[in-house]
């Protein structure tokens, strides 16, 4: 065997590149992925996070915005910005090089593992352990389970805790190591520093206090239970104290960011949860064994009635019957119970106890959970090297197991391939959830949103309507129907449905913001304002509330009140460039220019292709005899927007100024040929062909 005959440290970097080869070119095709889901809440429609500028940090570390608090998750995304701009590749190149470290940090905690259980007297040994690891490690990293939190930028926390996670486990497991190389306090040090960042990136990291401490009844075998409780108990306990406490921070601002989206006990009763854990504890077993028929929404059961479904009594069974039989059998097979209760107690966030969203399960929710299969896989594979070894397994078996091992991860990578292209779009995201459950409303409802977006309005429609026939209290559909029929100027029916909305749903904020709009469109400015008030009332930071009531402020000739709201909108967000456009409307129609500017130039750098900024900007600076920047303006307002007949028309006055009468001439003309009826552009194209006749 040539990697035999390589050094310890050349076999180990081979190993590793084969992973992060494997592994990358597994995931390869999530490089054609766009944003999904809730990328956009969180990235294409969210300005705040995009820099790495004293605000931005602040946001960053201060935020609770998707329900989480991981500020090392939005720092890295913010550097993802720096780096790709809204280029989604390159955020989903990030997840895969995270992906890929989590890999091959997972092959280092492996052979750490297998090293404490395994005699080690040769290299052929060692070797053993690095396969093992390997085999290990890929069933990890290339299983579809995987596909989800890889493909999903709005889970780079959990790629991101994963890593710290594992580098906290490999600290401590070296901090207990009597052949460290530098002394215990140091890779304590270290240990607690990868945790501090582990808690940082996702409240995931609060599980590893008890799972450090069942490590050290196996394999770290650093306590051994006698009957009484010794000093060394105490020690070890107290070892985790500062583990604890920092856990206990991390928990308590993962409650505070969740508090919105969480389910009451009245919503979701105790009994429910249990049931729900329990069914969870099977699934994701079941589903590392049979990866088939994933779904990124797997839909919360309302009833978890047992008579109905007794799959529910079935999972209590058997998640009782396996922790009965692992405790019966600990001594023979501490291996097995660790792995267990390793799997149980990283999971246990997850299950439902604490249950916001509504999902009952998710594939993401094994990214760090099933880390104890891994270490299994490797552990049997290493079981059956040593029998090869020692000639309990024939040349002709042992080839056998190789080949069939080979085939298992071929197999693997091939429904991870398959799994990753369901992410490349939306359409293809809702299709196939809507394809394993005919039964989704939501999927329905945000596959009707996903067509309302590409003009598909009809389709749209029909959409919302059929995610209502299945869940009639849907009050998110009622405002996404609302939606789409005020896009096809339906006022008085959108208006119906968010009133439908608000009747199931009293307190639905984003339901008295639409349904303030659709009003102000048919001229019912006090009404609309009325339920932006409304809606400002249930929840004060919305900023979209301001905005609104201070457009309808405006157009009511109340333009110092208007300016009001479009500052506490920008208090609340300073990168909502649709208000700094506003309120540069406002400030300049006060006089005073020089706001209006700065608040015109802040949109631009928040947002550069914002056109109607750039016509507003042309016209201001127009009006200040700052002709040429004025006609720049107008060009690339009509480079975005080549249809926009008042860029032409002021962009021919402009050229009026500079001497340009062809060039004045062309976009009056254009001006007219994208509105006939324009009386502006008519006079003016009239007045400029009688100058340059006289002129002749």
């Amino acid at each position: 065997m040539k990697v035999l005959q390589l050094s310890g440290k050349s076999q180990t970097r081979v190993l590793i590149v084969l992973i992060a080869s494997v592994v990358f070119a597994c995931y390869m095709p999530t490089l054609n992925n766009g944003f999904i889901w809730d990328d956009d809440v969180n990235f294409t429609e969210n300005f705040n996070y995009r820099g790495l500028s004293f605000s931005h940090l602040n946001w960053m570390f201060t935020t609770f915005h998707d329900a989480n608090y991981h500020p090392l998750a939005w720092l890295t995304l913010g550097f993802d910005f720096v780096l790709w701009g809204m280029n989604p590749a390159g955020y989903h190149l990030t997840n895969l090089v995270l992906h890929v470290l989590n890999a091959v940090l997972f092959f280092f905690l492996i052979i750490e593992f297998l090293r404490l259980t395994s005699i080690v007297t040769t290299d052929i040994d060692m070797l053993g352990i690095k396969v093992s690891a390997i085999v290990g490690a890929l069933f990890f990293a290339i299983h579809p389970l995987r596909v989800e939190t890889v493909s999903w930028v709005s889970t780079r926390g959990d790629l991101l805790c994963g890593i710290f996670y594992l580098l906290t486990i490999i600290a401590y497991v070296r901090m207990n190591d009597k052949e460290a190389t530098i002394d215990r306090r140091k890779w304590f040090l270290l240990s607690m520093l990868f945790f501090i960042f582990s808690l940082l990136s996702r409240a995931w990291g609060i599980t590893l206090p008890l799972v450090l401490l069942i490590l050290d009844v196996y394999p770290l075998r650093r306590v051994v239970w006698k009957g009484r409780i010794t000093s060394r108990h105490i020690m070890v306990l107290i070892e985790k104290i500062p583990y604890i406490i920092l856990a206990m921070g991390a928990a308590t601002m993962a409650i505070l960011a969740k508090q919105e989206a969480m389910l009451t006990l009245i919503q979701h009763g105790l009994s429910d949860r249990i049931i729900q854990s329990t069914y969870g504890l099977c699934f994701y077993p079941l589903k590392t064994i049979m990866p088939i028929r994933l779904s990124p929404l797997y839909l919360l059961d309302n009833s978890f009635n047992p008579v109905e479904e007794p799959t529910y009594i079935l999972c209590i069974l058997i998640v009782l019957c396996i922790t009965a039989w692992l405790v019966r059998m600990k001594n023979r097979w501490p291996w097995a119970i660790t792995a267990w209760v390793c799997y149980v107690v990283i999971v246990s966030p997850l299950l439902g106890f604490v249950q916001s969203g509504p999902q009952i399960v998710a594939d993401r929710y094994t990214y760090i959970s099933c880390l104890p299969f891994g270490v299994l896989a490797g552990a049997g594979m290493l079981r059956l090297w040593t029998a090869w070894k020692n000639r309990f397994i024939s040349s002709a078996n042992w080839y056998t197991v190789i080949i069939g091992v080979f085939v298992c991860l071929l197999f693997m990578s091939g429904l991870c391939l398959s799994q990753s292209r369901i992410w490349k779009d939306t359409l293809s995201f809702w299709n196939h959830i809507l394809r394993l459950d005919s039964g989704n409303y939501i999927a329905y409802d945000n596959l009707g949103i996903a067509l309302g977006k590409q003009g598909r309005i009809d389709e749209s429609i029909d959409h919302s309507l059929e995610a209502l026939r299945i869940k009639p209290d849907f009050v998110v559909a009622y405002n996404s129907l609302g939606n789409a029929l005020e896009k096809q100027g339906r006022i008085d029916e959108s208006i119906g449905r968010y009133l439908e909305a608000l009747r199931i749903k009293p307190d639905y904020v984003a339901a008295h913001n639409n349904l303030g709009i659709a009003l102000g469109k048919q001229g019912r400015i006090d009404e609309s304002i009325g339920h932006y008030l409304e809606a400002l009332r249930i929840k004060p930071d919305y900023e979209k509330a301001h905005y609104n009531i201070g457009d309808a402020l405006e157009k009511q000739g109340r333009i110092d009140e208007a300016i009001d709201h479009y500052l506490e909108a920008l208090h609340i967000n300073p990168y909502f460039c649709e208000a700094h456009n506003n309120l540069g409307n406002a400030l300049q129609s006060r006089g005073r220019i020089d706001e209006a500017i700065d608040h015109y130039l802040e949109a631009l750098r928040i947002k550069p292709d914002y056109w109607e900024v750039h016509y507003n900007l042309g016209n201001i600076l127009q009006s200040r005899g700052r002709i040429d920047e004025a006609i720049d303006h107008y060009l690339k307002a009509l480079r975005i927007k080549p249809r926009f007949e008042k860029a032409h028309n002021n962009l021919g006055i402009a050229l009026i100024c500079k001497g340009n009468t062809e060039g004045a001439i062309y976009h009056f003309q254009e001006a007219l040929l994208i509105k006939p009826d324009y009386l502006n552009a008519k006079d003016n194209l009239k007045k400029v062909l009688m100058d340059h006749q006289q002129g002749q």
